[in-house]
C-alpha cells in the first residue's frame, strides 16, 4: 500500500458535540466509500462500507452491542453464494496460517477479504438503506478491466430482512447504459416517499470522450418508485463542466435537497483559462467546490410523487 496505516483507510468517528474522534479499528483498512449505520433485529449496530477499488469487496461490521462500535465482527460479502465470510482469525484457519493476529488482519483486509472467498465488485462506493423495503442498496460505478464501463446498482436483500444475517440474495436493480441514460452511479437518497436519487462519477478526463460521450456531464437522477415510469431513471439536474455531484441530502421536511459538487473544472491546466468559471463566472476567479440546494415546486411534485 502507498499510504502507512497509521494514518489512512479507517473509519472514523467524531463525536460533534465534544469534538473527539476515535479510529474504529474494528471496521478494517480500505478505501471507504461510505459507512452505512444500521440496526439488527436483536439492537446490534450494522455498518456496510464498500472499498472504492476495482475487483474489491463490499462489507459489513456487526458490533456486539447496541452501544458501540469498537468491538464485533467484520465480514466481507461472498454474493455468488449470498454469505457473510467473518474476516476473524479465530473463525477461520486460513486467516491462522496467513496473519500474525487479529490486527494484522485488518490492517490487510483487502488480502484477508479475498482469501475468505469474499466476491471481488465493480468499485462499491455508495451504500444506502431503502427506508420502505429494507433492502441494502450499493452503488458499483464500473470496472473497466472487466469491461463494465457504465456501473449498476445492486439490490442486497438479507435473509429475514435483518441486517443481522449472514445469509442473503442480492440481484442487478439499475445498470447504466447508454439506452437507460446514466453511467457510473456513485452517491444516493431517498426521499420521504420511497423515491431513488444518485447522482453519477464519470471521471473528469472520461467526460465527453468514447464510451461516455452519449452522457454529457456527471447528473443528478430521480428513480420513482411507483407508477407508470416506476423504476426509470430520469436526469434532474447537471453537473458543472468536469465536476461531480456528491453527497445528496434532503432536509427533514423533503422539500430541499442538498447536492455537494466536488472539483469543478478539474481538468485545468491554465490557471489564467480554466476549463470552468463555477459557480461565480467571474473572469478572475477560478472555479471552486460548493454545496447547493435544489428546491421549489417541481422538486417538491417529484419528492411527493
Amino acid at each position: 500500500y502507498k499510504y502507512p496505516p497509521e494514518h489512512y483507510g479507517w473509519v472514523v468517528e467524531i463525536d460533534p458535540r465534544t469534538k473527539k474522534a476515535k479510529k474504529l479499528i474494528s471496521m478494517g483498512r480500505f478505501s471507504h466509500e461510505s459507512a452505512t449505520v444500521t440496526q439488527a433485529k436483536d439492537g446490534r449496530i450494522v455498518v456496510y462500507s464498500g472499498d472504492d477499488k476495482a475487483d474489491e469487496f463490499f462489507y459489513k461490521f456487526i458490533s456486539t452491542s447496541s452501544s458501540q462500535l469498537e468491538n464485533g465482527t467484520l465480514y466481507v460479502a461472498d454474493t455468488e453464494n449470498g454469505v457473510w465470510h467473518p474476516l476473524d482469525i479465530e473463525k477461520d484457519d486460513r486467516l491462522k496460517q496467513k496473519f500474525n493476529s487479529q490486527l494484522d488482519v485488518l490492517i490487510r483486509a483487502r488480502e484477508a477479504a479475498r482469501l475468505v472467498g469474499g466476491t471481488p465488485q465493480n468499485r462499491p462506493e455508495d451504500i444506502e438503506i431503502d427506508p420502505l423495503s429494507n433492502h441494502v442498496l450499493v452503488c458499483l460505478t464500473n470496472n473497466k478491466s472487466r469491461g463494465d464501463n457504465y456501473g449498476q446498482i445492486l439490490k442486497v436483500v438479507e435473509d429475514n430482512n435483518d441486517h443481522g444475517s449472514l445469509t442473503f440474495h442480492s440481484e442487478t436493480l439499475l445498470t447504466g447504459s447508454v439506452k437507460n441514460g446514466f453511467a457510473c452511479p456513485d452517491n444516493m437518497v431517498f426521499d420521504k416517499s420511497g423515491n431513488l436519487w444518485f447522482t453519477t462519477d464519470v471521471s473528469g478526463g472520461s467526460i465527453g470522450k468514447k464510451p461516455y460521450e452519449p452522457f454529457g456531464n456527471n447528473s443528478l437522477f430521480f428513480v420513482p418508485r411507483k407508477g407508470v415510469n416506476a423504476g426509470f431513471a430520469f436526469r434532474v439536474a447537471s453537473a458543472p463542466i468536469e465536476a461531480e455531484f456528491t453527497g445528496p441530502c434532503f432536509s427533514p421536511d423533503g422539500e430541499t435537497l442538498f447536492l455537494s459538487v466536488q472539483h469543478p473544472g478539474e481538468k485545468t491546466a491554465d490557471l489564467q483559462n480554466p476549463t470552468s468559471r463555477w459557480p461565480d463566472f467571474n473572469g478572475k476567479k477560478l472555479p471552486h467546490p460548493a454545496v447547493i440546494t435544489l428546491s421549489g415546486p417541481t422538486l417538491s411534485r417529484l419528492v411527493n410523487t
